[in-house]
Parts: structure tokens; sequence; C-alpha cells
């Protein structure tokens, strides 16, 4: 008996790990589509020069790579500030907040400071027309899922 038990057990650990990294494959795989996606959005539609692309793209992945990172900060501090307690010390309470704010000016400073790398890479009209071409590809991603959200609905 305490054998059945025991492989069951094994097997249902071997099965969970395999869940989870099926989930987090799937993720990861989402988040490198999009970001290939991405990359070829940017490329046709900021029409950069080859001297450009190679001084650019460097400097544009480590920015994302951080943007990443702070937003995922920020992220992880919205939800401590969502689950916190009213009967969190005061001088918890206060650091929770120092924090949640500084996670929002951490992300500004970033853009600051890649603003004026990219400035330095490229001309000035082309730093601005990045700055909408990344906003034209959210809104393009997002219709894109809206529109697959409804037929998704449609086609049950």
């Amino acid at each position: 008996m305490k054998q059945i038990i025991f492989i069951l057990a094994c097997s249902f650990l071997i099965f969970a790990q395999l869940f989870v990294s099926a989930q987090e494959k799937s993720h990861e795989d989402r988040r490198e589509k999009y970001r290939s996606e991405k990359i070829s959005f940017l490329t046709s539609n900021l029409e950069l020069t080859p001297t450009e692309a190679e001084k650019f793209w460097p400097v544009y992945n480590k920015m994302e790579k951080e943007r990443w990172e702070a937003q995922t900060a920020r992220r992880e501090l919205e939800t401590k500030v969502r689950e916190s307690e009213e009967s969190l010390s005061e001088k918890k309470i206060i650091q929770l907040t120092k924090d949640y704010a500084g996670s929002t000016q951490k992300e500004g400073a970033l853009l600051t400071k890649y603003n004026e790398e990219f400035l330095n890479i490229l001309p000035p009209k082309k730093v601005l027309k990045l700055y909408k071409t990344e906003t034209d590809f959210r809104i393009y991603m997002m219709k894109r899922y809206r529109e697959q959200r409804k037929n998704d609905e449609k086609h049950p």
C-alpha cells in the first residue's frame, strides 16, 4: 500500500512539474512571438539605415529588458498593495507606499535615460517616430487580440 501511495505521489509531482513547465514555455513562447512581431513592426516603420540599426538595436533591447524588469517589479508591488492588510504596522505601510511610488519613478527615469541615448544614435525625428510607432504597435496588437477573441466567441 505504501508503494502505491509513493508511486501515486511521485506521478502527481512529475505531472505537476510538467504542467508548470508547459505553462512557462507557453508564456515564454507568446512573449517571444510578441517581441519578434514588435521588432518587425518597428523595423518596417522606423526606416533605420544600416548604421543606425547597428547602434540602435542593442540599446533598444537593453532598454526593453530593463523596462520589463521595472514593470514586473511594479506589478508585484501593485499586487502587494491590493492584498495589503490595514493591520500592517504603520512603518510597513509607509515603506510599501514609498516603494509603490518609487516604482513608477524608476520607469520614468529609464525612459529619460534611454531617450538621451536614442538622441545620440538617431535624428530627433526618428526618436519621436519610435515613440509613435511603439504606440501604434500596442494599438495594433490590442485590435488583433480583440478580433481574435471575437472570432473565438463566434466559433467556440
